[in-house]
């Protein structure tokens, strides 16, 4: 009997391995390869922050966690702003999810609510990069004069179909990450049944932002300017640090704003 209570022919614990050495492999090349231009998008992002603008972070699907990762977690900044729809995510009805990620016209009301500036920026994180309503959104987004970095999988934006727009996100975008996963995401191949498993474009997503994000931060303090950084709550000094950071920013972040004066008498 094995490891698992049954017999198998396989070595336990091969597809772990297989899973790890994959993402491992595909992150080290991806940073490699794009190196300069994280440099440079972080010097854009402390500017930003140095301005008193906002960073926003948009996705559908499975990329809205990306918006999420980037909000009010221990050591993010104050300044990123996710845009979120629920509609658009897929606790509620992921197959709503996916036809509205498809659906043309919803960019614009959705920018709207945050009233977004001209030089503030906007991540717009897609994995196939073709999807319309991401597209859209870059679209809006240059319209309004930011500064847009898209984040997709060049392999996968390269053989995907694109929307009626007719444009990758790669071809809207002042700057594209390219993320290195693969078409269809996963990478583990299931035996000969043709289907994969092991998605990886979380992963390296959150790997992306969080390395722009420690370099962003150690700009910022190397110039000496405020740091509006988020402390976790279970740290001592945190509830003093985070009350001074929120007196800012819940100014111009709204889902800070809401929880600042609610928790925190602002």
């Amino acid at each position: 009997m094995s490891e698992y209570g049954f017999e198998t022919r396989r070595e336990p614990g091969t597809g772990i391995e297989h899973y790890w050495q994959e993402v491992s492999k595909m992150g080290s090349e991806v940073l490699a390869a794009q190196q300069p231009l994280l440099v440079e998008l972080a010097g854009r992002m402390a500017q930003t922050v140095m301005q008193d603008r906002r960073i926003f972070i948009f996705g559908t699907g499975h990329s809205h966690m990306m918006a999420e990762e980037a909000f009010f977690r221990a050591g993010g900044l104050a300044a990123a702003v996710p845009i979120l729809s629920g509609e658009l995510m897929l606790h509620e009805n992921p197959f709503l999810s996916s036809r509205l990620e498809r659906t043309p016209g919803l960019a614009a009301p959705l920018l709207d609510q945050y009233q977004p500036q001209e030089g503030e920026m906007l991540f717009i994180f897609s994995n196939s990069g073709v999807n319309q309503l991401p597209v859209e959104m870059a679209i809006e987004g240059r319209l309004r004069g930011l500064v847009v970095v898209g984040v997709c999988s060049h392999a996968y934006a390269s053989v995907a179909p694109i929307s009626r727009i007719g444009k990758r996100l790669e071809d809207i975008a002042d700057y594209c990450l390219d993320n290195g996963g693969l078409p269809g995401d996963a990478v583990i191949p299931v035996g000969v049944t043709g289907w994969r498993t092991g998605a990886t474009s979380t992963i390296l997503g959150a790997l992306l932002w969080n390395c722009l994000l420690s370099e962003t931060l150690l700009l910022l303090n190397e110039v000496g300017a405020e740091l509006p950084v988020i402390a976790s709550f279970n740290m001592p000094g945190a509830d003093a640090h985070n009350q001074t950071v929120l007196a800012k920013w819940s100014q111009k972040n709204p889902y800070l704003r809401a929880w600042y004066k609610a928790d925190l008498g602002g």
